[in-house]
């Protein structure tokens, strides 16, 4: 390993600056608050790969032991498991977004990924930040030119070293078998390993596969023969898609071959690997974390020889007879046990010498038994097998003569065609059951080829049939002739629910869940297919519905998603048939209109409009802010009209603000009067003594307006309370009781929605706290309950107990009602002190007096 450092002049004039700086006095403070460093750490791949684990242990055995003064923060770029430049492009974005305001001091990487992605966009996200990187193949493959702040490790896999002792300890082979894979790191790896052969002798011939999944690796070790080695470059899959650890793919892979494998990394040896010429994963991390600590003390680091070891695998080495003085010198041989076999190996291969013997021996005999029994065994069910195995075959299956007739039906086959086997066999044709004629032509053109021609046949095509009940089914038929005869046997797998899967699936990548409407995908796919001369003019209305919060907060999200689904609605209804509605997400939508003029896309937004104000969906009025723009010229950005549109809905729904507001308020307090006994006629009772009560103590005419406006609207949260709960006719049991005590905070979240409340949001929140602490919803007591709360909370339990036709207080006591004011008056002075504040009770009390003498 050798270790190269890219250093600048720009770094060192900065460091200088820095030094001054630091010697002023004035910024003594300053520099104390900059001790702590930041250092960003990307890798490329995932926290499970060894190698990227090796790197990254390393990295914070060095930079990990200063946390004081110094914060890591680690990123993982995934690309061994997802390496498409939208993948890139979407951790740009991510970043872009998560470091908009984050400050790095700088910035270590890991291996080729990392490394291309920060010379991609450096000077976007992290602009001026020193790069220190390691893990790099070859350098050659990268232009630093006017890179000036990127230092690091190149990592030089002594590949050439390996080869040529692995020709010492297999003298018999001619071939290198090379497994790598399609990443960056691969192709790189593989290309270095070309380089490498140069000086190996031309009789050693290098063969290289790239795959990505564990059965093809599989398959190719079953195939590499004895003359060759395997060395190991790849990082694979399970044919999930899931990636397969470094050490379990070669630990698997070595199962399956009878050939060494080499490499050269340090996560490999003890897992499946002989050995070889042993890059450290952990060694790079700690050099670059001693890079790293150099540059952000302004001090120029020395250049560092790296020391890749010769390193093997003992259980390896026994597995192909490798004496371990063959060895290179200085050679580290990992999971060397200590044993009995070590201190006694000649008795113990003698003794297991014997034992083998007569294994071997007994194992003939017990074979050569099992073989003549297995043989009787196979004459006596010859006759019966193939019948039997075909008709208890899960696959459909049926035997077809050279002009297609069935000869002979599985079980299977009658269940997914409907017809018996008398219906069949020797009397249809499997092309009657073929619908179209393009199909009938293919399935007669391979049946014709299969007979001159087998190996270039399709085996395996997707068809739609007909079954004896009229029903179309999609099938794949796999058909294959059989050895010595013209006969054809033919399997056919139903795929019909599988397709009908399919077509659900393409519908919802682009609808809506809930709503049916379009996505967003669809919606910018169009938009983008429709932006042609042709489709001009071409409008757009975006609208974004109003009071979606709201309803999510008071009445809960059930409500808020069929308030979504009625809008949805009302949008169709209000459209063209060819227009595309589409619904981005929370409570935004867009209307895509082709050839379709500004006038008209006013008159659609009328419509909409219309449809809202004449909806009578509950709980709320549905309302949508709306703003369209029209393109009619073919140069203009389609992103440009699409502003436009959503800016002038931004001002739709400024300038409808306030009034839409007062109709969703005012459609919430009729509401409210409908609900149970808070009738308008306790409304205006309410008013009117809450209004009396605040001249009564002397409130201002403020906070007299402010008393009336609570008295008209403390209860306003009822209306997220079940019905049959608000009008129940006796005690509420616990699980109601639980429910109905949230209405004031359902009543809180309501006035905090609107201007005209927000006055009063607190003092609706806090109008059943009782005076001695046992009221809801927090447990307030005497003042620390607002003044205008104490004062609702006798007027509404007066009124309640002279009006309601049942009663209670807290749940505790049923009053089958109404009661008389002497009654009332009595229970109003009995909850003195314990519900309600003693001082205004004597104010309501002498309210009640005089309002009885003045009549």
């Amino acid at each position: 390993m050798r270790i190269k450092f890219y250093k600048n002049r720009f770094i060192l004039i900065t460091m200088l600056i820095l030094s001054i700086l630091l010697f002023n006095p004035a910024n003594s403070q300053a520099n104390e608050d900059e001790d702590m460093k930041n250092i960003l750490i990307i890798h490329s791949y995932y926290p499970e790969f060894g190698w990227t684990a090796n790197i990254d242990k390393g990295i914070r055995s060095i930079l990990g032991a200063d946390a004081e003064n110094i914060n890591l923060h680690t990123e993982y770029l995934d690309t061994k498991r997802i390496i498409d430049k939208e993948h890139i492009n979407n951790i740009y974005r991510l970043f872009k977004h998560k470091f908009k305001d984050a400050k790095f001091d700088l910035i270590i990487s890991s291996d080729d990924d990392a490394l291309k992605f920060l010379l991609e966009y450096q000077d976007d996200l992290f602009p001026d930040t020193p790069v220190v990187f390691c893990g790099i193949s070859d350098l050659n493959n990268y232009s630093f030119e006017d890179r000036e702040n990127f230092s690091g490790i190149e990592e030089e896999l002594d590949m050439e070293s390996t080869i040529k002792a692995a020709l010492k300890l297999h003298p018999k082979i001619n071939k290198i078998v090379a497994i790598t894979d399609g990443t960056t790191t691969g192709i790189t790896n593989l290309e270095m390993l070309k380089d490498a052969m140069a000086n190996i002798p031309a009789s050693i011939s290098l063969v290289s596969y790239k795959l990505s999944y564990l059965t093809q690796a599989k398959e190719i070790a079953r195939k590499i023969d004895n003359n060759s080695i395997i060395i190991w470059l790849a990082s694979i899959k399970y044919e999930s898609g899931n990636l397969i650890s470094l050490t379990e793919a070669t630990e698997l892979i070595s199962k399956y071959t009878a050939r060494p494998i080499y490499s050269f990394w340090d996560v490999f040896p003890g897992h499946g690997v002989l050995g070889g010429k042993i890059s450290s994963g952990y060694q790079q991390g700690r050099i670059s974390a001693d890079i790293a600590l150099s540059i952000l003390k302004g001090e120029e680091s020395a250049i560092e020889e790296g020391a890749n070891k010769f390193m093997f695998d003992y259980y390896e080495l026994k597995r192909f007879n490798i004496d371990s003085a063959r060895l290179p010198e200085g050679s580290v041989i990992v999971n060397r046990p200590y044993s009995f076999y070590n201190e006694n190996k000649r008795k113990v291969l003698a003794t297991l010498a014997f034992i083998i013997f007569l294994t071997m021996i007994i194992c003939f005999l017990l074979i050569n038994i099992f073989r003549r029994q297995l043989a009787e065994k196979e004459l006596k069910e010859s006759r019966n097998k193939y019948r039997t195995l075909f008709q208890a075959t899960g696959t459909a299956s049926c035997i077809l003569e050279k002009d297609t007739t069935i000869s002979l039906v599985n079980n299977k086959m009658e269940e997914i065609l409907g017809y018996s086997k008398e219906e069949m066999e020797g009397k249809m044709k499997l092309l009657e059951l073929i619908m179209d004629h393009k199909s009938l032509t293919r399935i007669l053109n391979y049946h014709c080829q299969r007979r001159q021609d087998e190996d270039n046949t399709p085996e395996r095509y997707e068809l739609d049939i007909i079954d004896n009940y009229g029903m179309q089914r999609t099938v794949i038929i796999q058909a294959k002739l059989i050895s010595g005869s013209k006969k054809s046997i033919v399997s056919l797998i139903d795929i019909t629910e599988r397709k009908k899967a399919e077509e659900k699936i393409k519908y919802m990548s682009y609808h809506d869940s809930l709503t049916g409407l379009y996505n967003r995908k669809f919606y910018e796919e169009e938009l983008k297919r429709l932006d042609v001369e042709r489709k001009l003019p071409l409008s757009i209305i975006v609208g974004d519905a109003n009071g979606l919060k709201l309803t999510n907060d008071v009445f809960g999200h059930e409500a808020g998603d069929e308030l979504l689904k009625e809008i949805a609605d009302i949008l169709r209804n209000a459209t063209r048939e060819e227009d595309i509605i589409a619904r981005w997400g929370g409570d935004e939508f867009g209307i895509i209109l082709a050839e379709t003029g500004e006038e008209v896309a006013q008159s659609i937004i009328k419509r909409i409009k219309k449809g809202c104000e004449s909806s009578d969906f509950e709980p709320i009025i549905p309302q949508i802010a709306l703003g369209s723009a029209t393109k009619v010229v073919q140069k203009e950005a389609i992103e440009e009209v699409y502003r436009k549109a959503e800016n002038r809905m931004y001002d739709d729904k400024a300038e409808n603000k306030s009034s839409g507001n007062s109709a969703l308020l005012k459609s919430l307090t009729e509401k409210l009067e409908n609900n149970s006994y808070e009738t308008v006629g306790h409304t205006s009772r309410m008013i009117s003594m809450s209004r009396k009560m605040g001249q009564m103590l002397g409130f201002s005419e403020r906070d007299i307006e402010k008393l009336v406006k609570l008295a008209k609207y403390h209860d306003i949260g009822k209306l997220a309370i079940r019905k049959e709960i608000l009008n129940k006719e006796r005690l509420l049991d616990e699980e109601e009781w639980e429910e109905f005590k949230k209405h004031p905070e359902h009543g809180y979240n309501i006035a905090k929605s609107f201007q005209d409340l927000r006055s009063i949001a607190n003092d609706i929140l806090y109008h059943h706290e009782n005076w001695d602490g046992t009221g809801y919803p927090e447990g307030l007591e005497e003042e620390d309950i607002p003044l205008l709360s104490r004062v609702v909370h006798i007027v509404d339990a007066y009124d309640a107990l002279l009006n309601r036709p049942y009663n209670s207080i807290n749940n505790d006591e049923g009053y089958q009602g109404p009661m008389s004011k002497v009654e009332a008056i009595k229970e109003i002075k009995d909850k003195s002190k314990s519900l309600f504040d003693p001082e205004l009770v004597d104010v309501f009390l002498k309210l009640i007096e005089d309002k009885e003498d003045n009549s």
